[in-house]
């Protein structure tokens, strides 16, 4: 009786003992099981990538512009007209636009321009894809005011025909020497020709040169346009741009009508362009725009549209208008 009551006794304390004992075996299992696991993870990716990178690696292929998406075709797009304002090579920017596989690419440049302008993108940007529409051959009148206009080479031409054309009142002084008796004095006619033909010089310098100044700051209306875009509603866009087509800043307009006058400055929406200020037209009015406390043009009838100006335009929308003065 004592024995099993003994055993029986004693069976708590074993039961303890054997407990601990089984703890530690399957904590010691679970850590083999962790090391072994991430042992084999580390061989297996070894391996892969020894696989991938040295016995068989992948050809790269690049993919084509065809291929991408809408908003990356833009920046596509974008990219090409800023190259080829850097380097002026048409034929590669048409080489790389027809990647894209476009019917219409020009065309596709024209709106995507025109949709910059309405969103007041970077003005660089909307200037880089004016430029490149236009050298192939598509463009706006919205665009125009972002292609520079090739009128003062027409300048300095004068100037450089008005001189030769009156040296013949120099060569009147040659007339007196055909007598070659009198050697000495024929070399005192020689010494006044040099007054005499610094004259007319003088006379024909002074011509010229009065009226490229006079042109060159006038500042003159080289556009004056309806716009038929449906995403402005009967706004007057002006432009006032320098000699090397840059925006001006700072420029004081001012917009009449019969009723009244209204004056602003450029300036304002850099992000557009520096020399760019709109203003809200009236339905059924004409202005007249004109540059304050500057030599400029007038433009009239600034606003002055017929119904069948615009025919797609929609009927809750009124047609725009541009304007853009030049120096």
């Amino acid at each position: 009786m004592l024995g099993p009551l003994f055993l029986v006794a004693r069976l708590p304390g074993n039961a303890s003992v054997l407990g601990c004992q089984y703890d530690i075996v399957k904590s010691d299992e679970r850590v083999w099981w962790i090391g072994g696991f991430l042992v084999g993870l580390m061989i297996g990716m070894s391996m892969s990538l020894f696989y991938t990178w040295v016995l068989d690696p992948p050809t790269l292929t690049l993919a084509p512009p065809s291929s991408l998406n809408p908003h990356d075709k833009e920046i596509y797009m974008v990219l090409v007209a800023a190259a080829y304002m850097a380097d002026g090579d048409v034929a590669r920017a048409e080489r790389r636009l027809t990647a894209l596989r476009e019917a219409h690419i020009g065309d596709t440049l024209v709106a995507l321009a025109e949709r910059y302008i309405a969103e007041e993108r970077d003005a660089r940007e909307v200037r880089a894809l004016a430029q490149l529409a236009d050298a192939l051959g598509h463009t706006s009148a919205a665009l125009r005011v972002f292609i520079p206009t090739p009128t003062l080479t027409s300048t300095p031409s004068p100037t450089a025909t008005s001189l030769p054309t009156n040296t013949p009142t120099g060569s009147s002084a040659p007339t007196h020497t055909p007598p070659a008796t009198r050697t000495a004095t024929s070399t005192r006619p020689l010494t006044f020709t040099p007054p005499q033909t610094s004259i007319p010089v003088l006379t024909e310098a002074s011509t010229p040169t009065v009226t490229p100044t006079v042109g060159r700051g006038r500042f003159r209306v080289v556009q004056s346009t309806p716009l038929c875009d449906a995403q402005s509603d009967g706004v007057l866009r002006i432009y006032v741009r320098d000699s090397d087509g840059e925006g001006i800043p700072g420029v004081q307009i001012a917009v009449r009508w019969p009723e009244g006058e209204d004056r602003f400055y450029t300036g304002f929406k850099p992000t557009i362009d520096p020399g760019y200020a709109d203003f809200e037209m009236q339905p059924g009015q004409v202005y007249e725009v004109q540059l304050v406390d500057k030599n400029s043009d007038v433009a009239d009838n600034v606003g002055s549209v017929m119904e069948q100006t615009c025919p797609d335009l929609p009927a809750d929308k009124r047609p725009s208008w541009q304007v853009v003065f030049q120096r």
